[in-house]
């Protein structure tokens, strides 16, 4: 059965694009997490650097004021991963890095974040290819991104399905334990492509709290 990882970005942009105070944020954020506390199962935080992608988002101040029961993962769209896991070591549970910035010593973040008993993860761009990751056997995760990173809102690219088929049959011929998960455009149609295809985590935003 999929779980819902619920994303809050759409909050984030648009508190910026209204120029809301951080403080009127995070109280909009709190109560959309306590309404909809029942219905989903991990929080999704995109932190965003400005260079991977053109924005940022998400700073460990305000991740510490985002009130849950529920275990957080983050996904880091970031250069320099290593500064950013210790910035968020004690905020979050799940790290998830972009393959596309991975260098060589990866096997050591790994072996440090599971160290300090946390997940890792690995998260592939549209046009990045499953051949690119490496660690298959050493993560607990692989994040599919069926948008582009950086906005909200942005229209489900279909490649995502069949990564997710390929990522199922890699898992089942070699006997891994890695969770699937997709992000971008979810919605009632594209998330039962999702799960038919075999994703076990659905990162939903916009759809999961406001419905579009």
């Amino acid at each position: 059965m999929s779980r819902i990882s619920a994303s809050i970005l759409s909050f984030y942009f648009e508190a910026k694009e209204g120029k809301e105070s951080e403080e009127v944020m995070i109280k909009k954020i709190n109560h959309a997490l306590l309404e909809k506390k029942s219905e989903f199962h991990i929080l999704h935080l995109d932190i965003m650097d400005g260079k991977f992608v053109t924005h940022t988002a998400f700073t460990p101040s305000q991740c510490r004021r985002i009130a849950t029961p529920h275990k957080k993962e983050a996904h880091f769209m970031v250069v320099d991963y290593k500064k950013y896991i210790q910035d968020f070591l004690l905020i979050v549970d799940m790290f998830i890095v972009q393959q596309e910035v991975i260098r060589r010593d990866f096997p050591e973040t790994i072996a440090y974040l599971h160290k300090n008993h946390k997940f890792v993860g690995i998260a592939i761009d549209p046009e990045t290819p499953i051949a690119e990751i490496k660690y298959l056997d050493q993560i607990d995760l692989v994040l599919v991104m069926a948008v582009h990173p950086g906005l909200p809102g942005q229209k489900f690219m279909e490649s995502a399905v069949r990564k997710i088929k390929k990522l199922q049959e890699i898992r089942k011929k070699q006997g891994l334990r890695f969770q699937i998960e997709v992000d971008g455009g979810i919605n009632n149609i594209t998330r039962k492509k999702c799960i038919d295809a075999g994703v076990d985590l659905l990162v939903e935003g916009s759809y999961f709290f406001k419905g579009y």
